[in-house]
């Protein structure tokens, strides 16, 4: 069973580490925007997980009124620093201090694969929306070409110095199995919808410098001890698969949502 995991240890370098260009963000705004707008032209949503306010800043920009769950108050410190408007609540997100029903609609992004229990986190949300109302489950699709063989390096090498196997379960697409289920259980079924495309860039040296500071919750598994023999055993690795660790190379990207409208 996966722990709670607080974003706080990565809140001074979440928005650096997981940001998007600009055109990709309003891309994604906008499609989230549109769906929620299916539910009513005025809508109210609660997001657990809000985090910095990466989708909810640009859905707050465009008139959607958020409401955020966190345990990660530094995490919710950088989004009160962009924007005052968007109430939070400092909780848990399978328990959430709210009114049954109270909402138009309600957004994932990033959050289920990290909560103890997908399923029971997904029914506590679907509780808060009114029927009608529609919530979503998104976020960016799995590495592609030479950006998942670089990760296929970094994984090997944590598990034979490390001892641990950060990816040996897909914990994304549990999450996505558990929110069709509790989908339809309610009766509502999810559509997919692809909100944006692009091309996202990286070198070899920025690959080491996250893992050796850990930036990915999924690093934090790694023993610090650790670290700087893996960075050692995959240097040359990386180094060899994209032609120089100051080489940019360049790797396909998507985000999706699956989108349930509730009867």
């Amino acid at each position: 069973m996966t722990e709670l995991k607080s974003f706080d240890r990565v809140a001074h370098v979440y928005d650096e580490t997981r940001g998007l260009p600009q055109h990709v963000a309003a891309s994604i705004a906008g499609g989230l925007e549109r769906a929620f707008r299916e539910a009513t032209a005025e809508p109210r949503i609660v997001e657990p997980g809000i985090g910095t306010g990466r989708m909810a800043v640009p859905l707050a920009e465009r008139g959607v009124r958020v409401v955020g769950l966190d345990i990660a108050p530094k995490m919710l410190a950088v989004l009160r620093g962009k924007r005052g408007d968007i109430d939070v609540a400092l909780a848990e997100v399978s328990r959430p201090p709210l009114r049954p029903a109270s909402f138009d609609g309600a957004l994932f992004v990033h959050i289920l694969h990290l909560v103890p229990d997908a399923e029971a986190t997904v029914r506590a949300t679907l509780a808060l929306v009114r029927p009608g109302g529609v919530i979503v489950h998104a976020g960016d699709d799995h590495d592609t070409g030479v950006r998942k063989e670089a990760d296929a390096i970094v994984v090997g090498a944590v598990k034979e110095i490390g001892g641990v196997d950060v990816y040996g379960w897909n914990r994304h697409e549990l999450a996505v199995q558990a929110f069709g289920r509790v989908l339809a259980e309610a009766g509502a079924k999810a559509e997919e919808r692809t909100l944006a495309r692009w091309n996202g860039h990286t070198t070899g040296r920025n690959i080491l410098e996250r893992l050796a500071r850990r930036d990915y919750s999924a690093s934090w598994q790694i023993p610090e001890d650790a670290v700087p023999a893996i960075v050692e055993r995959v240097t040359p690795q990386l180094e060899s698969l994209l032609g120089g660790l100051d080489r940019e190379v360049e790797y396909e990207r998507t985000f999706s949502a699956r989108i349930g409208r509730l009867g």
